[in-house]
């Protein structure tokens, strides 16, 4: 019989997760390394897990995109608390601009604009 060796599979991540991701890998047996970021890590990294999230969200088909949705949500949050910006703040810039510019409820595409020029 062949003495078969178990080599570990490292899968690099280098990302920002959520807080108790590694407690999770840790109790599934499997071990990782973290650090801790910077503050400018952390925002510039908070920047990419939007993105992310936003591609899961486009991604993502039936009662998934609720929890996509719910992720683009957490980042937000995080970017609000890292940046010191009050979340009533954001939705009254929000409602402004509905009020200024429309929403997106008639679903109206612009296909596109022609200058004249005389």
């Amino acid at each position: 019989m062949i003495n078969e060796e178990v080599m570990p599979m490292k899968h690099i991540h280098n990302k920002l997760v959520r807080d108790r991701i590694p407690e999770i890998i840790e109790n599934d047996h499997k071990t990782c390394k973290t650090r801790i970021l910077d503050n400018n890590e952390y925002l510039e990294c908070l920047k990419t897990k939007l993105l992310e999230e936003c591609h899961e969200v486009i991604d993502a088909e039936g009662e998934d995109i609720k929890k996509e949705i719910a992720d683009v949500l957490e980042v937000l949050d995080a970017l609000e608390n890292t940046l010191h910006i009050d979340h009533q703040e954001v939705l009254s810039i929000k409602q402004k601009k509905a009020h200024n510019n429309g929403a997106f409820d008639k679903k109206i595409y612009l296909e596109y604009v022609e200058d004249s020029y005389e």
